[in-house]
């Protein structure tokens, strides 16, 4: 009997030496614990801050704050195909081309042609005054082109945007002109919508542009702009 009993103070005692080493242990690992979780909150943060609001798959994506150090030429020629797609009465129409364009400082000459070959429309722009010339009618002439354009060939062709869009180039809201980076990307400028699609291997211009916009007098009117290489 004493025997069990000794044994039994026995086992109590040593039951009271180990129990503030448990307590120490768990202790310990409640606050790794908490440590652990802090440290994966900070990282789910960060990751989250540092890769932001990413574009859906297969989208372009927009770049506003990275702009290219490029020259503007107020003096170029370019040529290239054109593709206008529009409504009619309701109807949509698709008008596929080719254009020249022939920028000299403040004067522009436009050429648009149709598959064939054939001359669609002839439009010369001096400073503030404007032409159009279509065969078989008389010239028109306007100080806003822009407007010319829509009332004579049916869609809108944003030529002053042009001037900068097919160097690369938008117009800030301050008037200053800034380049764009070369990259596949969407931005809104002058009430349209930009896509540059590719760019040019061996010159700092685009090689495909997409245009959109929505109109009143000619529905959704989209245009697609490949740019041949100057030279070629």
């Amino acid at each position: 009997m004493k025997i069990v009993t000794v044994a039994g103070h026995s086992n109590n005692r040593h039951r009271h030496q180990h129990q503030p080493e448990s307590t120490t242990m768990t202790q310990g690992y409640r606050f790794a614990l908490r440590t652990a979780a802090c440290t994966l909150s900070l990282l789910l943060l960060n990751a989250c801050s540092t890769l932001g609001a990413r574009p859906a798959l297969g989208q372009p994506e927009t770049h506003t704050d990275a702009f290219d150090q490029r020259i503007y030429q107020d003096d170029i020629s370019l040529s290239g195909k054109i593709s206008v797609r529009y409504e009619k009465k309701g109807k949509p129409e698709q008008l596929p081309g080719s254009f020249d364009w022939d920028q000299h400082g403040t004067t522009l000459h436009i050429t648009l042609f149709s598959p064939l070959g054939q001359t669609v429309a002839r439009i010369t722009q001096e400073g503030q005054r404007a032409m159009l010339e279509q065969d078989g009618q008389a010239p028109r002439y306007a100080q806003d082109l822009d407007e010319l354009l829509q009332d004579r060939l049916g869609w809108a062709l944003p030529v002053a945007g042009l001037r900068d869009w097919l160097q690369g180039f938008i117009r800030q809201a301050d008037g200053t002109r800034r380049g764009l980076p070369r990259i596949d990307q969407q931005i809104e400028n002058d009430g349209w919508l930009l896509r540059y699609a590719s760019w040019q291997q061996d010159i700092n211009l685009p090689k495909r542009i997409e245009l959109n916009r929505d109109t009143t007098q000619a529905g959704h009117v989209s245009i697609s702009i490949f740019i041949q290489p100057p030279g070629n």
